[in-house]
Parts: structure tokens; C-alpha cells; sequence
């Protein structure tokens, strides 16, 4: 039997055995970080029977929350014991593939189908939970073999192109636990490189994700740059070479802002895509991969159906000569990529390297904005700083950019301490002050909206922020005099 399981699991184990009986198993990561001395409470079973039908006595058992999901075989149980972890339960299944890059189609098969579906060997052992045999290791795969020498190796030579997001797990699973990938599967990953792009943005991004998640991120996005796999996600993504110090930040920012921000919205995972792609990939590269990943973005419409109707084009299909009649002209190296359902269409300046991305869809054309730029376009607006700014001129500067991208200006170290200081004076004090005046004052005084009126208001808000004014009467007084100068 398996030692070192901690007793109130021990004892959910054995209870689970009991009401499955034989064909029932503790399987995957589990199993792997309990054999290599790791906590894990991400418990998932595999019956070969009938899965469901022990989660629902389990669920009675426990006076848990029951979710059934019928059509897969499935169940996930929450105990009602806070300090229990929820369990998921599996029937047994084997699955394939029609085409590369395609979800699998499952069907009911035994311990050994379901561990063979598996993505590594290591991933593919199982513990016996029924009485008679209980802690016994079923390893079909050589998964023990491949833990005690560090190897992580795929169970079949068309894994990789029957699910190419595994490349990314196999780089993952190496950079968390310090192993290596087997020195067959490199060729095997190379190979199926081309599949990876046929993969959704959202399955790559997912993994990703993942990875910015773990303690060793910087080593296994260098394992993933070595097979070139930012270059085939997007062709010219280069993965900074200071990112490992920008995950760093990025760390700093986020601890940071765990402590300062209790009460307002904060998304760390935009701080780690900030850092992945630093200040040195450039503002259309990460729109465009914003868009082609399903990253935080947004498409702003330059040219409506009806208004490229004017011009007599329609934008149902691109061409140069169709955005140059637009009046939005595009090089003939621009590439135009037919990704999330519209076309994606960047041009670079070779000379420059700056460039511009355009989404076309719907017999629409759009430029992506997202948040994801800030902190490349905050690190330049920060050079424009001066010791003796005024706090109005803090304000300006750095009212557009969000809290995410100002944490990581904040924690940066390349950033000079008394521009810290500018930041965190922002971030704590001035993005909080009220203007005494606001357009419905001016509004109630008479004045109509317009762009003399939102001068006004800022006029008297800068006066506010630099201290020149300090309350609503004398405000009033100084709109007085502004009206009458």
C-alpha cells in the first residue's frame, strides 16, 4: 500500500472502495505526486462499471452536492465536510481520434483503455481501491519506470499529432517536476508542429495559461521557444529574452496587489501575459494575438457594411485593393489569415517594424484593442515623466492605463524609484480624489456639453489635484474667473 496519504483522505479512499467494489481505481495525477511526495487533492476515479451510480451513493454517504453528468459517464461529488476536496468520477472509457487536432470520440472500456487514453506514462497509473486489494499500483504504461528516471514519455507515436495542446503539457510536466521529455518524443513533438495550428485559440490559450501558473514558468516557456512553438502559434512571436525576470515582476505585482487592492477588481493573469510578452513584442503582434489567443480584447469598428457600400466594395472577401478604396491601405507583405471565424490582416513596416492589425467580418472591418498593451505603452509613457510633474500631469499620464499594468510599473526594477513613487502617489491617492465640480453642476449653471465645457472641467479638476483649490467654493471662484477671462 501506498504510504504518506494523509487520514481523512485515507479513510474517503477506503469508503469509495467499498461502495465500488472491484473495478474501481484512483487514477492520474494523484497517484503520480503521492509516488513522488507531492501534495495533490485534485482526486479523480475511474469505475468500470457504472461511475455514476457510485457517486451518488458517495453523495449520500457524505451529505454531499451531487453534479451528474449522464451524457459522459460522469459525476463530481462535494462533500459536505469543508475539508474534504470535491472527487470527480469517471466510467472507464477509450477514446479516438478521426483527425488530428480533433476532440476524441469516446466510448465505455476498461482500467486499461481508460490509462492507454492517457497523455504520459507517468499521468497513466492507477491505485486499486476495492478492499481486497486496496493501494495496489496498476502501472499498464511503464509509468513507474519513467517516474523513478525523470522521463515524461507519451504511451503511442501519434499522441502528439492526435492532441497537439499535449506538447504543452509535456513541456509543463518537465519544468514542474525537473524531468526531461524523452529523447523519442522530441522528433514526435517536431513532427507535429503543422497540427498545432489548427488547434483553437482557446485551447492554446488555456494551456498557456497553465504554465504561467507554475513556479517554473520561465524554464518551460524556454522548452516550449526551443520547438519553436510561439513561432508556429504566430508567425514572428518571439517570447522576450528577459522573461524570466518579467515573471519575476509580474510575481511582485501580483503579491503586491493581493495586499493593496482587497476591495477592488484585480486580474492577475493579464499581469502574467503582460510579462510574457514584455516590452519587447510589438503593440500589433499583441493585438493580433489577443485576437488569434481569445485574450482580453475588444473590436472597435473603423468601417461599417453600409459605409464600405459607399465605396462601392464589399468586405466579404479582403484584398489590398479593397482596404486601400477604404482608405486604410495595407502593404503587399501584409498577411491576411482567416482565424476565430474573420479575417486577421497584419502589416508591418519592414524599415520600422511598426505595424497594424485589422479584424474583417461581417462585412465589417475593426482595429482589436485590448488591455493587454498597457504596460509595453505604459513603460514608454513613463519616460515622458519628470521629477517636478505636477500631480495633474500624473493624472493625465496615467488615468488611461489599468490597475494591472501600474502594479507592474509600480514592483518593476528598471523602473526609477521616484517614478515609483508618481505610480503608487496615483494609485493610492490622486485616481481616488471627486472633483468638486461636475458636468451637472455646469450643466445646472447654464453651460451646454461640449468641448469648451469638458475643458472647463478639467481646467478646475488640475486645479484641484495641484492644491491650487482646496474646496467647492473656491472652485466656483476660479470658474468665475476662467468664464470671465
Amino acid at each position: 500500500m501506498i504510504p504518506n496519504i494523509p487520514e481523512p483522505i485515507l479513510n474517503l479512499l477506503r469508503e469509495i472502495g467499498e461502495v465500488g467494489g472491484k473495478g474501481t481505481y484512483l487514477v492520474g495525477g494523484f497517484v503520480r505526486d503521492l509516488l513522488l511526495k507531492r501534495p495533490n487533492f485534485d482526486i479523480d476515479i475511474v469505475v468500470e462499471e457504472n461511475a455514476i451510480r457510485v457517486a451518488e451513493s458517495m453523495g449520500n454517504r457524505w451529505n454531499g452536492t451531487l453534479h451528474v453528468h449522464p451524457q459522459f459517464g460522469t459525476a463530481t461529488v462535494t462533500p459536505a465536510n469543508p475539508k474534504l476536496p470535491k472527487i470527480d468520477f469517471v466510467t472507464a472509457r477509450r477514446e479516438t481520434y478521426e483527425s488530428s487536432g480533433a476532440l476524441p470520440i469516446v466510448a465505455r472500456g476498461s482500467i486499461t483503455d481508460d490509462l492507454y487514453r492517457r497523455d504520459f506514462s507517468v499521468n497513466a497509473l492507477a491505485m486499486r481501491l476495492d478492499t481486497n486489494a486496496f493501494g495496489t499500483i496498476v502501472d499498464k504504461t511503464g509509468g513507474l519506470d519513467d517516474l523513478e528516471k525523470g522521463i515524461i514519455r507519451v504511451l503511442h507515436k501519434r499522441s502528439f499529432t492526435d492532441d497537439p495542446t499535449r506538447i504543452f503539457r509535456a513541456c509543463r510536466y518537465a519544468g514542474r517536476y525537473g524531468f526531461r521529455i524523452a529523447d523519442s518524443d522530441t522528433d514526435l513533438i517536431r513532427d507535429a508542429l503543422p497540427v498545432l495550428t489548427e488547434l483553437s485559440g482557446e485551447r492554446i490559450r488555456n494551456e498557456i495559461d497553465r504554465i504561467l501558473l507554475e513556479e517554473n514558468a520561465p524554464q518551460i516557456v524556454e522548452a516550449l521557444a526551443e520547438f519553436d512553438i510561439y513561432d508556429t502559434v504566430s508567425a514572428g512571436w518571439r517570447i522576450s529574452p528577459n522573461f524570466a525576470s518579467n515573471f519575476q515582476t509580474a510575481q511582485r505585482a501580483i503579491a503586491w496587489a493581493s495586499e493593496s487592492f482587497a476591495d477592488e477588481e484585480f486580474q492577475p493573469e493579464h499581469v502574467r501575459w503582460m510579462a510574457l510578452f514584455g516590452s519587447d513584442t510589438p503593440i500589433h503582434q499583441i493585438e493580433a494575438l489577443s485576437f488569434r489567443l481569445v485574450l482580453t480584447h475588444q473590436l472597435r469598428r473603423l468601417v461599417s457594411r453600409a459605409q464600405a457600400a459607399q465605396y462601392h466594395v464589399s468586405l466579404e472577401k479582403v484584398t489590398h485593393a479593397v482596404l486601400e478604396k477604404l482608405g486604410f491601405p495595407v502593404s503587399q507583405n501584409a498577411s491576411i489569415e482567416y482565424q476565430n471565424g474573420k479575417w486577421c490582416i497584419v502589416d508591418v513596416d519592414v524599415s520600422t517594424q511598426a505595424g497594424t492589425t485589422y479584424i474583417c467580418g461581417e462585412g465589417n472591418l475593426y482595429r482589436v484593442e485590448t488591455p493587454l498593451t498597457a504596460y509595453s505603452e505604459l513603460k514608454q509613457a513613463l519616460t515622458q515623466l519628470q521629477v517636478t510633474v505636477k500631480p495633474s500631469e500624473i493624472y493625465q499620464l496615467l488615468k488611461p492605463y489599468p490597475i494591472e499594468a501600474l502594479a507592474l510599473g509600480f514592483v518593476d526594477t528598471t523602473v526609477a524609484k521616484w517614478q515609483h513613487e508618481k505610480i503608487k502617489n496615483y494609485v493610492f491617492v490622486l485616481r481616488k480624489v471627486q472633483p468638486f465640480i461636475t458636468g451637472d453642476d455646469l450643466i445646472q449653471l447654464g453651460k451646454k456639453p461640449s468641448r469648451a465645457f469638458e475643458t472647463q472641467l478639467w481646467n478646475l479638476f488640475a486645479a484641484q489635484l495641484d492644491g491650487k483649490i482646496s474646496k467647492k467654493e473656491e472652485a466656483y471662484s476660479l470658474l468665475r474667473k476662467i468664464h470671465n477671462g
